[in-house]
């Protein structure tokens, strides 16, 4: 203990009394020297108290996930009564014991009761639902979509979507066009669920884009939603969006809307060359024979991709107005455009194969190979 005093005694010497007779480089070293040290100690301590405080908290996150997970359980387990009001009557005063007003443990029990809810049907939702509302989490979801920071905006709008709180959509509503990417996803795919008057309104006031991925998201959300009133789709197909002309041909698509038949054609003169070929695409599995002298007249102005998408298409309306036009494609320079000629001459029922081998017999010896190819049914 003598050595530590002597050698703690003459360090203090160095920097109070000796300190200012050594020359100045030696003085300057001697300063870096302890304020290292100095800085050295106190990073050692902040990192200390800081694993102190997050052992502490993870020890009460732990209290209170357990707590928590446990009172859900016995309430979901709960067969005492079939009321769900008794059953949140019964475990109102327990729950309302927990300090909600801590965040970490307000966060805990919303996940526990949103993951719960996503996970049960019938009763047990009804009665998170009720034990929700009763705990006024609800309320707070509203604080979180009008709060400024965009990630708890769509914490608030989540919640609202999973506890089909419908009060909420006027409030959600306007976030269905924000710059923000997934704000404006979040607040798109809740507002489909939760709006009763007019859940397709988002799409009126759309003019950000709406991308590829979230095109798929709200694809699935319309068409798996079994109580959603479907509308008819033609009505956006002349927004200045083209994202949104894109979602809707899918819809129109998917839900074979026959009314939107003349929009649909209407759009094979679009600037966007995704949407002519969607458009084109429709109009062959809706087989709108209007439609055969619209394609023909832009056949030659697009590329290679329409241009087979076109063919197809003739195919499967197979009217015949076009077949001499379709076997003039196995011509073609591009043995793409000519075995997609060939199949949409085979499609034709009565009288397509006959007609391949017709054109068999007066064609050449790479094309009587493609159509060899196009008649053999193992093939495609």
């Amino acid at each position: 203990m003598s050595i530590f005093n002597t050698l703690f005694n003459y360090i203090g010497q160095i920097y109070t009394d000796r300190l200012p007779y050594f020359p100045t480089n030696i003085r300057v070293s001697l300063l870096i020297i302890l304020f290292c040290v100095i800085t050295a100690i106190e990073l050692y301590l902040y990192m200390m108290v800081r694993r102190a405080v997050r052992s502490v908290r993870s020890k009460r996150m732990k209290y209170w996930d357990d707590y928590i997970s446990v009172l859900l359980a016995n309430m979901i387990v709960f067969d005492e009564t079939d009321h769900p009001h008794e059953v949140v009557a019964h475990f109102y005063p327990k729950l309302k014991k927990i300090p909600l007003r801590s965040k970490v443990v307000n966060s805990i029990l919303v996940e526990k009761i949103l993951t719960y809810h996503k996970n049960f049907t019938g009763k047990t939702a009804e009665v998170l639902s009720l034990m929700y509302r009763k705990l006024s989490l609800d309320k707070k979801a509203k604080r979180k979509i009008k709060n400024r920071n965009w990630e708890t905006k769509i914490e608030g709008i989540r919640e609202a979507n999973e506890m089909d709180l419908m009060e909420m959509a006027h409030l959600i509503v306007e976030y269905t066009d924000d710059e923000n990417a997934l704000l404006r996803m979040e607040a798109q795919a809740a507002y489909i669920k939760l709006s009763q008057s007019d859940p397709f309104h988002f799409l009126d006031r759309a003019q950000e884009r709406i991308l590829d991925w979230h095109q798929v998201v709200l694809f699935e959300i319309i068409t798996k939603h079994k109580k959603l009133t479907i509308p008819s789709f033609s009505k956006w197909l002349y927004s200045s969006n083209d994202t949104v002309v894109m979602l809707c041909l899918k819809l129109v698509d998917h839900f074979m809307q026959f009314d939107a038949a003349q929009e649909v054609i209407k759009l094979l003169k679009h600037q966007n060359p995704k949407i002519v070929r969607k458009a084109v695409e429709i109009i062959g599995k809706l087989e709108l024979e209007d439609a055969e002298s619209f394609m023909f007249e832009i056949y030659f102005n697009h590329s290679e991709e329409i241009k087979l998408e076109i063919l197809n298409a003739l195919g499967k309306i197979a009217s015949g107005n076009y077949s001499e036009f379709l076997s003039s494609r196995i011509y073609s320079a591009d043995v793409k455009i000519k075995k997609e000629a060939l199949y949409a001459i085979k499609i034709d029922p009565d009288h397509g194969e006959e007609k391949l081998r017709t054109i068999y017999l007066q064609t050449g010896q790479e094309n009587q190979a493609l159509i060899k190819h196009v008649l053999d049914d193992r093939i495609r």
